[in-house]
């Protein structure tokens, strides 16, 4: 078993979660960056929002 199959193993689904938009936020940005605000903003907004909910489910959003 890889270190990466044995981390896969041992990380919680929330975590995974977590982890997956964070990457995916660090990806629209880099493809957002030529983008006026206005453009970009909705994608990064449903990327925060859902980044939101993982971290702080308790929480009203």
């Amino acid at each position: 078993m890889s270190l990466q199959d044995h981390v896969d193993n041992q990380t919680e689904p929330r975590e995974k979660a977590r982890l997956a938009i964070l990457s995916a936020i660090a990806e629209q940005a880099e493809a957002t960056k030529d983008f006026t605000a206005q453009a970009a903003a909705p994608a990064l907004r449903d990327l925060a929002e859902a980044y939101a909910w993982i971290a702080s489910p308790g929480n009203s959003h």
